[in-house]
């Protein structure tokens, strides 16, 4: 238990001169903290907001969950598994992966084609829905076009906003699909897969790899290019009908699916995720040292301060106060600065978050005229990480200052004094 008394000294040890708040020779450090706890919080928020962003561009171009056979095989039967998702409130459609060549005049270029069944895969995917342009987020979703199941299913194609871009073609325009394999046996030699499609639609992905890479056919012609059979596909795409928990669907599904593979968004595109993840880490260390180095000013505050009240403090000790009781002032100096600045920064930080969280103030430029606002999300955890951290580096910055205080010899200094 801290004494009373040492609550006095050390507020006018904070105070100075004045008879309230804290005296100019500590301004310094405040601002320090204050300063390093914004920052911090500012990072953090900003790199969970890019995580979010990236997460419903990803659910949105594909979905949030994957069903997927082990060993790498494919699924057989997949109209019984979609089934018994759906009475289990997931959304799901099979999926065929292949990668295709685009050619429309002169122009060959490669896509990642997935083969779909239209009426499923609007339910897990929002390339198939138009998009909602009120949103402040880039547009995902059908561009121009509309995906009518039938005539999709048999000779329709739709492809990335970048990809038709690339490849000059518009709606109702035809080009020829190829397999890269040559395959296929003729009298005159090994010939690859070849259909003629219609360009159906056009949408935007939200992710500019993707729209210059992906495109979407109907599954059977999926089916003819991947020499699959009917009822085979690469893996399932699942969506819950409403929001749960985080990780409940996962476990949910992995309950009911012991023998299949169950993989979550972040699985999707892994280095992109883990990309952000380590960003956020790398980026929360930098802050750090910012913090560290006002950690350093409150260290050299603190021995100054010793240094020149040492005759106030050998009269303490003759007073009858005990070295902890002294190491007891300094701390309580150093801990109510720094949790005025962890109050200040985090006051400070979380208003300009909402600012830009409700205003967009400040954006980031993609390139071709498109932009994206600079995404925030506020995260609990985060600020007790924060709180926890600046505490304990505080403490760490005490130390040697308080080791200097064991150093005091009272009656030394009182015989100097007289």
């Amino acid at each position: 238990m801290i004494n009373k008394s040492v609550v006095f000294l050390a507020r006018k040890y904070l105070s100075g001169r004045k008879t309230r708040g804290i005296g100019k020779a500590h301004y310094l450090c405040l601002i320090g903290i204050t300063l390093g706890v914004l920052s911090l919080l500012c990072v953090t928020s900003v790199m969970n907001g890019f995580r979010l962003d990236i997460r419903n561009r990803i659910t949105g171009t594909f979905a949030e969950i994957r069903i997927s056979a082990k060993g790498g095989e494919t699924i057989k039967g997949y109209s019984a598994i979609c089934n018994q998702l759906q009475d289990m409130k997931f959304s799901a459609s099979p999926v065929i992966r292949n990668e295709l060549l685009l050619k429309y005049d002169s122009v060959v270029l490669p896509t990642l084609c997935f083969g779909i069944e239209p009426n499923r895969h609007k339910n897990v995917s929002s390339l198939l829905q138009k998009p909602d342009t009120g949103s402040k987020e880039i547009i995902q979703g059908l561009l121009v076009g509309n995906i009518s199941p039938e005539e999709f299913s048999a000779s329709g194609i739709a492809l990335g906003a970048g990809l038709a871009s690339q490849l000059g073609v518009y709606l109702g325009d035809e080009i020829q699909v190829l397999s890269p394999m040559f395959n296929v046996p003729t009298a005159f030699g090994m010939i690859p897969r070849i259909r003629f499609l219609k360009v159906q639609a056009i949408f935007a992905a939200g992710m500019p790899e993707y729209d210059q890479n992906f495109s979407f056919m109907g599954i059977d012609n999926a089916v003819f290019f991947a020499s699959y059979s009917p009822g085979e596909a690469d893996y399932i795409e699942v969506k819950p009908f409403s929001q749960m928990r985080k990780n409940q669907p996962l476990k949910t599904l992995k309950k009911a699916f012991p023998d299949f593979q169950i993989e979550d968004w972040s699985s999707f595109d892994p280095n992109l995720y883990s990309a952000i993840r380590f960003e956020k880490f790398l980026m929360f260390v930098i802050m750090l040292f910012m913090f560290i180095i006002a950690s350093f000013n409150l260290t050299g505050n603190l021995l100054k301060m010793i240094s020149q009240k040492k005759r106030e403090l050998g009269l303490l000790k003759a007073l009858g106060l005990t070295d902890k009781d002294l190491q007891s002032l300094f701390l309580v100096q150093a801990l109510f600065l720094c949790s005025a600045g962890i109050i200040l920064g985090l006051t400070l930080g979380s208003l300009l978050l909402l600012i830009q969280k409700y205003t967009g103030i400040v954006k980031l430029g993609l390139g071709g005229g498109n932009s994206i606002i600079l995404p925030v999300k506020f995260a609990f955890t985060d600020y007790l990480l924060i709180t926890v951290v600046a505490y304990l580096i505080t403490i760490l910055s005490v130390l040697l200052p308080l080791k200097r205080l064991n150093k005091i010899n009272a009656v030394e200094l009182i015989k100097r004094a007289v």
